[in-house]
């Protein structure tokens, strides 16, 4: 059977191209905003944990410090300044109705750092986010704006650059504006998958073959596949690469055929910060937190709003009921136009019967509010918050442990992605003292044991309240233990003339740290945050002379630390 399929593989095919709606990205009105041949870390359309990566990441040398420049004329519309996210950033508009932003920057030119810099102590806070009118800080083509750097969330020195439509404020591929970034090589396709269409994605394991490149076509081992089911969808696991790096990336275009008919599609070019969670419903979720493996899929999800899909003659959903051999192709692209094809044959296997019935106590829906409640637990799903219908278990576990004030509650289980938060109720099993009521944290473990997020809970007549993203195993526990605040280069007394900085590292062991407040004789004083780590650069704020420094830190459940130190300058 194997060998009678395989030569039709490579038969010569007559087929129109198939085209998307036209998008209109013009070429070349932007300039590169380095000075070194643009090389990327990272691109648009990137499969991430929660969300798509929308810009293109610059690699700057592996170091801080490249002067970056406006890609285009406009002015500074945005400046915001964090420990988290893009940290130091700055938007730029331009009159031709894009926003350029340029994140995890090191400091920004000297007129606008002394601008921020004010507000920040005007707001007495560092983490700060500014919307600036357009005559204030003007710029123009190849202006420089900062210096490169590591700020925010990154794991290296380099520029998050995005181009945004300013109206809609979605960021847009980057690669679709015409950089001189080069690259002739194709994506790599690495697995399939098939999923059977009349079971939730949540309810199934996928059929998951390799594939091998032969005569430039990948294809599986297996000719044709028998499938355990009358309905199919497809998934693909590949990745992009380009010229002049080791760095892959993701696909910006996949195109399903069936029987030599186009079925259905997407493209990754326009995808809002509102709509970016939904990567978790394109993108099989389930197979990814048992295999690490990401299969980006070619049907929607019912509760998958994401608006890069278009249908060409079908949905994605291939019927092979009538027990016949079907072909089936996939057109995987990147942004500049390289393709790979993968081919294969699909049968309905003659010795399927159909799927045992689910017997389901419990079934969750997309379009509707779940509700789930007992004695103990209390919470409600509005609707929109599943991807596609689940069968919710529940298992409560009796734990004797100290600190517990509450058994283990299994909720789901966090294979199962969800769009919107929900607010979880749970009561205490055991009487809780007056004197604990605002240390209360609910405490959600993953149920593969791949960590746990801890969540400062509101006491309110006799239940405790707090918000998640993901199902898992919760209980009731306390928070009564203070941060630490561990001085780096400080010690009562010191001498610190020479020093350039004061630097402390804080932690929390359980709900985290929520705020920190440093005060210079009295006067709120500007420490920067890295990580945890939280520094205070030497400037006029502090004179030659003897200063009293005040650290207080708090953490989300209310519980703080206070350190006081006389140092001389």
């Amino acid at each position: 059977m194997k060998n009678l399929f395989l030569p039709l593989l490579f038969f010569p095919q007559i087929l129109l191209a198939q085209a998307f709606p036209a998008q209109h990205f013009p070429k070349h009105i932007l300039k590169s905003p380095l000075g070194v041949p643009i090389t990327l870390a990272g691109g648009y359309g990137e499969i991430r944990p929660g969300h798509f990566h929308e810009g293109l990441d610059m690699k700057t040398e592996g170091r801080i410090g490249l002067q970056v420049r406006a890609a285009a004329d406009g002015y500074i519309s945005r400046v915001a300044v964090s420990n988290t996210g893009f940290g130091h950033v700055i938007y730029i508009t331009h009159p031709d109705g894009y926003t350029t932003v340029y994140g995890h920057l090191h400091r920004f030119f000297p007129q606008l750092e002394k601008y921020v810099k004010a507000k920040q102590y005007e707001q007495e806070s560092w983490t700060i986010d500014l919307q600036l009118p357009p005559d204030l800080f003007p710029v123009k083509q190849g202006q420089f704006i900062a210096w490169s750097g590591a700020t925010g969330s990154v794991a290296g020195p380099h520029l998050h650059f995005e181009v945004r439509n300013t109206e809609s404020t979605h960021p847009m591929n980057g690669l679709l504006f015409g950089f001189d970034i080069k690259d002739n090589i194709p994506p790599t396709v690495y697995r399939i998958a098939l999923y059977n269409m009349d079971k939730s994605i949540y309810e199934q394991d996928p059929e998951v073959y390799d594939v091998r490149k032969t005569n430039g076509v990948y294809i599986s081992s297996k000719q044709p596949i028998l499938f355990n089911g009358n309905k199919i969808g497809l998934g693909v696991q590949a990745l992009d690469h380009m010229n002049n790096t080791s760095s892959s990336f993701g696909i910006y275009e996949e195109i399903l055929y069936a029987d030599n008919k186009p079925q259905t599609g997407f493209q990754l070019n326009n995808i809002g910060y509102d709509e970016t969670r939904y990567v978790d419903a394109h993108t099989d979720y389930k197979t990814f937190k048992e295999s690490g493996r990401h299969f980006e899929l070619l049907f929607s999800l019912p509760g998958n709003k994401l608006p890069v899909y278009y249908d060409f003659d079908g949905n994605g959903t291939i019927d092979i009921s009538d027990g016949k051999i079907h072909s089936i192709k996939i057109l995987v692209k990147d942004a500049d136009g390289n393709t790979s094809t993968a081919k294969f044959y699909v049968q309905k296997n003659p010795a399927y019967n159909g799927s045992e019935p689910v017997i389901c106590a419990n079934t969750m829906y997309v379009n509707s509010r779940n509700i789930f409640e007992n004695n103990l637990v209390q919470f409600d799903l509005e609707p929109g918050t599943l991807y596609d219908s689940i069968c919710f278990n529940y298992h409560q576990i009796t734990t004797g442990k100290p600190g517990y004030y509450s058994d283990i509650f299994q909720l789901g289980n966090s294979d199962i992605p969800l769009y919107h938060p929900f607010t979880l109720s749970l009561k205490p099993s055991q009487p809780v003292p007056d004197s604990l009521h605002n240390k209360m944290v609910i405490v959600r473990q993953d149920t593969r044991g791949r960590g746990e997020d801890i969540q400062a809970a509101k006491w309110d007549g006799g239940w405790v309240h707090a918000k998640f993203w993901n199902f898992g195993n919760f209980s009731i526990q306390t928070d009564t233990i203070s941060p630490l605040i561990i001085p780096l280069n400080i010690h009562d007394g010191a001498n610190l003339s020479k020093a350039t900085d004061i630097r402390f590292r804080i932690t929390d062991d359980k709900s985290g740290v929520a705020s920190y407040r440093g005060e210079l004789d009295g006067k709120w004083l500007l420490f920067g945050q890295k990580g945890n780590v939280i520094y205070y650069n030497f400037d006029a704020h502090c004179p030659p002379g003897e200063h009293t420094l005040k650290l207080t830190v708090t953490d989300a459940a209310g519980n703080q630390s206070v350190r006081i130190y006389h140092f001389k300058r």
